[in-house]
């Protein structure tokens, strides 16, 4: 593999100046860890004129899940329409400016942008993404602005103020562990596993939160069977080369075949080569190289809830009980030893490609066996450098984001979400997306013997997606440590937001915000913990992350989806809306730029502006036919340099005194507790069950197969009925269920459906029920829906709107051993989607 140009010098100068290296060192904004989280931050903080940055790395590469971390599909926010369907809102800040580098870099080198051809948007080999995150801090290096240590381990975190404050971290550098101390005035954790934070003294969380704990709805109600070990898995991804002959590898220590063959990964070997392919030179003819594939996937994900007998014992060598630490807890060289084994546990599946299923594949063009390891990465074993890390350790942080914050407004995944943050600095959208985090032993050797990676229940991936959401400066913040902030995945946030917000725009997008903050901070010597609650300091953060001065491309404040940052009214669009100035309903996700500014309009913007910017009466609206967004930005720039309304306070800790403390307060300025109006919504039509049933005898979610749905109701997938199972349909309609992914209860968000007649039936022994049924879709209006129980009419052309449900009760007699339910019509144009029924005796 030919080694870049622009790395070869950075090695040979990293290696000729690494013994003079000063032991001392004193800067402005220490950022510890090259991921792209760290790279961001050092930009922005550079770009906003902060004039000495150190960017501390434990190992070589730049650019974090990119790179070092091989993750060459590069994920992207991404909303409930699933793959295929763009991203929610358009790519902005430094992440586009990375995306179009790397895209100019892919059609240099393949003869394409997008080389790949895969379902996600762009690919890049991961020896690129380093080129293009170096070359993206280079001119900050040149000007003297950033100084990058590499091969750099934090090992003391220095602290003043009775410990309160950070003040520096002290890093054994290189092979001969030199010691290197860096002072600064502020230090960001944007490592893999958060190991400042943890040696700073402030408060961290890690493992499953208890719903006891924030209240989340997706979040297990004991710690039974979701030990504080399990964290999303960690992978180590494997990059792959087409060669023209044999290229198996050899069997890595410990291999068996038994770990690999009862997974339920698609059985189809070439779904598995195409699913993450970086480089497609079969089916896109101006592609000029070799196919390359990224093999990411659940099959080899590796589970750290539990480990495998023998490196529980070398990790007892090390230290007695450090086999049941959580990850994060454990040391450098106890890592090591896991990664080790999850490398292996890699190697594995691969060999498991090239030799079982090579053997099955009757066409072997696109057999696993003609694809060697890259050699990009110059390791040993031509693995990346790090594995593919979803889950660190949690900050402890002022505020710490919580899945009913960031689900859509209403249950809603197309809305903007419940809470918009005041204090926003980044946007994002994903599904909680948990890979397997149980280790399932296969046999009664455990913990010896093969296993698999298996998921706990509720810990699964999507659905549900989160709404199109906002990432406070709260959240980059500790709770009482100053002089430090999070990075990367080290933030503010519950385990189930997490799984939510790990992907490679999202990190740089949080590392950009977290940048902004610091340069803010250091430009007026305040605390990071004092931004949030200032009006102009926000107002400044918020300018630096939308300039684009040095042909930065702006970062999106608010998600609209239908405003590129290219566009020119871009910036003053983004500086009102965070603002609040534009009327808006949770649904109303496109700004619409070319719309006319009606009257009424203009008049709620204008009014609105009034109540966060202090400007003179004089000051009024232009005059003109303009378009919504041309009159954004001539409003804007009539009022963008008059002071900021600070908030007032109520009182200390909770300032808006709605009795819940700043804390736990998602809208600390708001008594409200959803950033929108709230409109009641009667039992009969919310689509949930009622949550007393004292003579229940039966409740059925009409649902998919791969549906897990609550207790205790049964599962009708539309199978046609059984004595054996005691319910079901007159004809087949398995293939008439749906799961919208829309909303987060699954019997809301499940229906089966039929456009003309169909008949259920249930097995029930004679006398009096009270029978409840529920229809309606999370995701469309549905129009003239009917059932009858029993013969009687429940519900005759009833409709629902989007997102909205109709419930219906009667009482009826079973003489003959069933219930009958009929939905639909004999020649309807219309659907009738029941979501779920219940069964009660009536004495």
């Amino acid at each position: 593999m030919k080694t870049s140009p622009a790395l070869l010098a950075f090695v040979l100068t990293a290696a000729s100046a690494l013994a003079a290296e000063p032991r001392l060192i004193q800067t402005d904004f220490l950022i510890v860890g090259g991921t792209e989280s760290g790279c961001a931050a050092a930009v922005a903080a550079a770009r906003a004129g902060v004039k000495s940055i150190v960017l501390a790395n434990d190992i070589e590469w730049l650019g974090g899940q990119f790179s070092a971390e091989s993750l060459a599909a590069i994920d992207e926010n991404r909303g409930p329409e699933g793959y295929g369907h763009g991203v929610p809102f358009p790519r902005n800040g430094l992440f586009r400016e990375v995306i179009d580098r790397i895209e100019s870099l892919n059609r240099e080198k393949y003869g394409h942008p997008r080389p790949g051809n895969t379902r996600v948007i762009t690919t890049s080999r991961p020896v690129d993404s380093e080129q293009v995150f170096r070359e993206l801090l280079q001119p900050y290096v040149e000007s003297g602005q950033v100084r990058m240590i590499s091969w750099a381990v934090p090992v003391e975190v220095l602290r003043e103020d009775s410990g309160k404050r950070v003040t520096g971290v002290r890093f054994e550098q290189g092979e001969e562990n030199e010691s290197v101390t860096v002072h600064a005035r502020l230090t960001m954790d944007a490592s893999d596993w958060g190991d400042v934070i943890r040696m700073s003294g402030a408060a961290y969380e890690f493992g499953p939160d208890l719903r006891s704990t924030y209240g989340e709805p997706l979040a297990p109600e004991s710690r039974e069977d979701y030990p504080l070990t399990d964290m999303n898995p960690i992978t180590y991804c494997m990059m792959l080369e087409e060669t023209d002959g044999d290229a198996l590898i050899p069997a890595p220590p410990g291999y068996d075949p038994e770990n690999y063959r009862h997974h339920t990964y698609p059985k189809d070997p070439l779904w598995l080569y195409a699913s993450r392919r970086v480089v497609d030179h079969y089916n896109l003819p101006e592609v000029i190289h070799p196919d390359v594939l990224l093999l990411c996937f659940p099959a080899f994900d590796y589970p750290v809830d539990v480990y495998p007998a023998a490196l529980a014992a070398q990790l007892e060598a090390d230290q007695p009980g450090a086999s049941r630490k959580n990850i994060v807890e454990m040391t450098r060289h106890q890592r090591q030893l896991v990664f080790q084994n999850a490398r292996e546990y890699s190697q594995g599946f691969l060999r498991y490609l090239q030799t079982e299923v090579h053997d099955t594949m009757p066409d072997k063009t696109h057999s696993f066996r003609r694809f060697r390891l890259s050699h990009e990465f110059r390791t040993a074993d031509h693995m990346p450098p790090k594995p593919y890390v979803r889950e660190s350790l949690r900050l402890k942080a002022m505020y710490m984001l919580r899945q009913q914050d960031t689900m859509g407004h209403s249950g809603r995944a197309t809305n903007f979400a419940s809470v918009m943050q005041h204090d926003g600095i980044a946007c994002w959208q994903f599904e909680y997306d948990f890979h397997p985090t149980r280790r399932k032993f296969l046999t009664d050797k455990a913990p010896a013997g093969p296993w698999l990676a298996d998921f706990r229940k509720g810990r699964t991936w999507g659905p549900p997606y989160s709404g199109r959401s906002l990432f406070p400066v709260r959240s980059l913040v500790p709770e009482e440590i100053d002089s430090l902030i999070g990075g990367q995945k080290n933030l503010g946030y519950t385990s189930i937001v997490s799984s939510a917000v790990r992907l490679h725009d999202q990190s740089m997008a949080i590392g950009q915000g977290a940048g902004a903050v610091a340069a803010t901070c250091l430009k007026h010597n305040v605390q990071p913990r004092e931004v949030p609650w200032n009006q102009s300091l926000l107002s400044e953060v918020w300018s630096q992350l939308t300039s684009t001065e040095q042909g930065a491309v702006p970062q999106t404040l608010w998600p609209f989806a239908d405003l590129d940052p290219l566009h020119p009214d871009f910036v003053a669009v983004q500086q009102l809306a965070i603002r609040g100035a534009f009327p808006l309903q949770a649904s109303q996700i496109e700004f619409q730029a070319d719309r006319p500014a009606d009257a009424d309009w203009i008049g709620q913007v204008v009014a609105r502006s009034r109540e966060r910017k202090q400007f003179s009466a004089d000051i009024q609206p232009p005059p003109g036919d303009l378009s919504r967004s041309e009159f954004a930005t001539a409003w804007w720039a009539l009022i963008k340099d008059a002071p900021e309304k600070e908030f007032e306070s109520v009182k200390a800790g909770d300032r808006d005194g709605d009795g819940l403390a700043d804390t736990d307060d998602p809208l600390p300025w708001s008594v409200e507790t959803s950033s929108w109006p709230v409109t009641p919504i009667s039992p009969g039509e919310d689509g949930l069950p009622p949550t007393e049933l004292s003579s229940l005898v039966a409740a059925v979610n009409f649902a998919g197969r791969d549906v897990v749905g609550p207790e205790p109701f049964l599962l009708d997938m539309g199978a046609t009925f059984s004595d054996d199972r005691g319910f079901g349909w007159k004809r087949e309609l398995s293939a008439s269920v749906r799961q919208r992914q829309r909303m987060p209860e699954v019997i809301r968000d499940t229906f089966l459906f039929t456009r003309s007649h169909d008949v259920w039936e249930y097995k029930l022994p004679g006398g009096n029920y009270r029978v409840t049924v529920c229809v309606g879709d999370s995701d469309h209006e549905q129009l003239g829906q009917n059932v009858t129980v029993e013969g009687q009419t429940l519900m005759e052309n009833q409709n629902t709107e989007s997102g909205m449900f109709h419930e219906a009760v009667t009482t009826v007699a079973i003489n003959d051993g069933r219930l009958t339910m009929e939905i639909g019509r004999p020649g309807s144009k219309t659907n009738t989607c029941v979501n779920w029924l219940l069964i009660e005796r009536v004495e």
